[in-house]
This record gives C-alpha cells, sequence and structure tokens, in this order.
C-alpha cells in the first residue's frame, strides 16, 4: 500500500474515533448529570433525522441517481446495482434484527428505554396468562372477576424457596401477603396441627390484617416453592381502589382464625391472646400502616445484562463505523478527479460523522445509566465505551480498506448491508426512544431538525 493509502486510512480511523468519542463524552454525563427525559429524547430524535438524512444522500442516493442519468449501453448494468442495493438493504436489516434479539435475550435490551419497555410488555403479558392460567381456579382467585385479578397479578412479585426452606416462622414479624404459584407449604401451628397450603392458596393474611407476629411456620418440606408476594403499601393501595379485594382478604382471615380456634389447646393461654387480638383488630378494619422502608430490591433477570448491553451498542456501531470509511473514500475519489491536492478537512464526510457524532451521544448516554445500574464501575464504563471508539475508529479504517480493495458492484453489497442494519436500528431504538423519552411532537420536530441540518451540511463539503 501506498504512502497515501496509509495516509486515509489513519484519515478514516481519526474520523471513526471522532464520531465514536461522543459515547465517551455521553457515558460521563449519563453518570454524573441527570439530564431531563425530553432533553435526552430530543437529541435521540435529531441524531435519527441526522441519520436518516445522511444514509440517504451518502448511500442510497449515489446508486439511484445512477439509474436515473444512465445512458441505454449502462442502464442495465445500474439496474443490477440498484436491485442489489435494495436487496442488501432488507439483508442488513435481517441480519440486524437477528442479532439484536440474539443480544436482548441476554439482556441487551436493557440499552434502550423503549426497548425496555417492549420487553417489559411481552413478560409481563407472558406472566399475566400463564399466572392466570395457574391459579386462577384456586379458592382465593376464584371470586374474583377477570378484570381485578389481573390487575392484582400485575402487582404480585415472585419468591423462589428450596426445599426445607422456612418462608416465615413463628413469632416472625408480618408484612407481606403470598400465594402459592407452585409447590406446596406445610404450616405448622403452635398447638401442634399441621394443614398444607397449595396452589392459590393464601398465607399469612391473619398476621398480616392484624399486624401481629406469625404464629405458625411455612416450610417447603416437599420440594421448591414458588410465591407471589403482595407488600404491605400495595395491599392498602389496591384496597383503596378496590374495596371487594379488601373483603375477601378479611373473609378468609376470618375463615382461617376461626379454624384455627376450634384446634386450639384451652391451656394455650398465650395462642388464645393473639387470637383474641386478631379477631378484634378484623372487626375493626385493621390500622393502615405506611411501609415505604419495606421495599426491596429485585433480582436482575439477566446477571450478565451490562456486558449484553455492552455488546448491543456495539452491534449499533459497527456498520456505523464502516460506512464512515466508505463514504471518506467515495469523497477521495470525487476530489481527486478534480485535480486538487487532498487534505484531511476535504474528505470528511460532514452530514455523516456529524449525525454519528449526535446519535451516539444520547445513546451512551441512557446505556451508560443502565449499565452502572447493573453494577458496572464507573471506571469500567468509561473503559468499555473507550474501547468501542477504539473498534469504532479500526472498523472505519477497514471500511476504507475495503472500499479501495474490491469492486464496485460488491461495494455496493456490503454498503447495502450496513445502511439497512442502521437504518433498521434507527426506526426499532432511535426514533421509539426519542417519543418515549419526549412528546411524540416533540420527537418528530426534533428528527426534521436533525434531518434538515445533515442536509445543510452538504453545504460546507
Amino acid at each position: 500500500m501506498s504512502d497515501m493509502g496509509h495516509t486515509l486510512l489513519i484519515w478514516a480511523a481519526i474520523l471513526g474515533a471522532i464520531a465514536a468519542g461522543s459515547m465517551v463524552l455521553g457515558a460521563i454525563v449519563g453518570i454524573t448529570t441527570a439530564l431531563s427525559k425530553a432533553t435526552v429524547g430530543a437529541m435521540c430524535g435529531f441524531g435519527a433525522g441526522a441519520l436518516i438524512s445522511a444514509l440517504t444522500l451518502e448511500l442510497v442516493s449515489p446508486p439511484v441517481l445512477a439509474l436515473v442519468h444512465a445512458g441505454p449501453t449502462d442502464r442495465p448494468g445500474e439496474i443490477h446495482h440498484f436491485i442489489t442495493l435494495l436487496t442488501a438493504l432488507i439483508g442488513g436489516g435481517i441480519i440486524f434484527i437477528g442479532l439484536d434479539q440474539l443480544l436482548s435475550s441476554h439482556g441487551g435490551y436493557l440499552r434502550k428505554g423503549a426497548y425496555v419497555i417492549a420487553q417489559h410488555a411481552r413478560n409481563k403479558s407472558r406472566r399475566q396468562s400463564e399466572l392466570m392460567q395457574s391459579i386462577g381456579n384456586s379458592s382465593f382467585f376464584s371470586s374474583m372477576s377477570p378484570e381485578l385479578m389481573s390487575e392484582l397479578l400485575e402487582i404480585l412479585h415472585p419468591k423462589f424457596i428450596v426445599q426445607g426452606e422456612s418462608l416465615f416462622n413463628s413469632g416472625d414479624d408480618s408484612h407481606e401477603l403470598y400465594v402459592v404459584r407452585f409447590g406446596s407449604l406445610t404450616l405448622m401451628h403452635t398447638d401442634g396441627s399441621i394443614r398444607t397450603a397449595e396452589r392459590g392458596d393464601l398465607l399469612g393474611e391473619v398476621s398480616f390484617l392484624a399486624h401481629q407476629p406469625h404464629s405458625t411456620s411455612a416450610v417447603s418440606e416437599h420440594g421448591p416453592a414458588e410465591l407471589l408476594v403482595l407488600h404491605k403499601a400495595q395491599y392498602e393501595s389496591f384496597s383503596k381502589l378496590h374495596p371487594e379485594f379488601a373483603a375477601t382478604v378479611r373473609e378468609l382471615a376470618s375463615e382461617r382464625i376461626l379454624e384455627n380456634k376450634r384446634h386450639l389447646d384451652e391451656t394455650a393461654v398465650a395462642r388464645q391472646q393473639w387470637t383474641d387480638l386478631a379477631i378484634d383488630a378484623l372487626r375493626n378494619g385493621g390500622t393502615l400502616v405506611p411501609s415505604a422502608s419495606e421495599l426491596s430490591t429485585m433480582k436482575e433477570e439477566h446477571s450478565n445484562a451490562g456486558m449484553a448491553i455492552w455488546l448491543g451498542n456495539l452491534l449499533d456501531v459497527i456498520p456505523e463505523s464502516f460506512v464512515i470509511g466508505t463514504v471518506m473514500l467515495s469523497l477521495v475519489a470525487t476530489k481527486s478527479a478534480s485535480g486538487v491536492p487532498l487534505s484531511f478537512i476535504d474528505v470528511i464526510p460532514l452530514t455523516l460523522v456529524g449525525a454519528l457524532f449526535l446519535s451516539n451521544f444520547p445513546e451512551a448516554l441512557s446505556a451508560s445509566v443502565n449499565m452502572k445500574q447493573q453494577g458496572f464501575s464507573t471506571t469500567k464504563i468509561i473503559l468499555l465505551w473507550t474501547a468501542l471508539t477504539v473498534i469504532c475508529a479500526a472498523g472505519a479504517a477497514f471500511g476504507a480498506y475495503l472500499s479501495a480493495s474490491i469492486p464496485h458492484s460488491a461495494m455496493i453489497v456490503v454498503e447495502g448491508i450496513a445502511a439497512g442494519a442502521m437504518l433498521t436500528m434507527i426506526g426499532s431504538a432511535m426514533l421509539p426512544e426519542a417519543a418515549h423519552l419526549s412528546s411524540p411532537n416533540m420527537a418528530g420536530f426534533s428528527t426534521l431538525v436533525g434531518f434538515v441540518a445533515a442536509v445543510g451540511f452538504k453545504l460546507f463539503e
């Protein structure tokens, strides 16, 4: 390779680093500064509009214009190039979707707020259906309307215990209601009586409503069990909205107390006092005690979600970086044809680099916040985004090298795949993110402004 060839590769790498450098800035801002959601959403919309404009002008329009202006001799070849471009665009979108879904299944969807909402909605819908099928016919839920049951299931949290583990012991404080979803628990009273709670049964309701310690021990003797948990604050809020739910719980608790009372040992004075307190509390409706301090941290669904977030952004960066190199080489060819000596400033595709710089900033900002929540240290987050910047620089250099090394027809395929992947990413991530974080009108207008700004960059090229 000539000295000029090496220089062009260096220039391409510099442009790639510039375009991706905003990721490091976005990560720093995301970790240290709380920008408003509307601001981040507008930035996402602006970046999306700029990218759409840049891809249209730099990658899609050249083959289209070549076809429009082709003479009779060249037209068959240009038609072939045009069809190749369209096919490659679709192929790039399909490749992106496949890889994105693979990463999302391991937690990569957490890199985008809109992705999180969509994934949560899918998960919630599936869980709702499974829950209603598994416990809908139980004694506790059978008296509820489907609408009430569905609302209740939305706020219940899962809890898993292994064989031999205790859910609670006699004397423990009671702050939660439990519903058995899977398995069974053995309830042992202080008077020696035993009963089994199976799928759909309500547990701990008497102690919960009476604000008394548990009078029984609940142990998973016969295997693992899954419980659905309702915290006190959630119970209070839900009961205010749905008094019929509170009435159902109180009725079951009253029946349970009467059942327990029939098995009382007459000499168990302490147990009798507890029962009297419980009955009195139920009759008077109990005291609503706030329990803000009782919120617990849910177990993360994906232990490797932090790296999946980073890999998801890597998936977004690869086609971007590659296109920087190919577009720069196109500018080099155009400038060289005019006979003017080349300089670095002359071959900067301002439209594309500017669009990528602006779009990468909010992407890294929101993703870094999620990575921080996954337990990544600030140093590790910055290093990972710096690594992405280096990868983008290398990708841009490789794009420039490939553009100079393969035939034009093959380059159309490569650029089309990259553009298809980027356009799919814009439609599936950036635009929904913009609409999610800001208002739809703001997202739309910021996208328009980004598109116009990218077109305006053409004045300086």
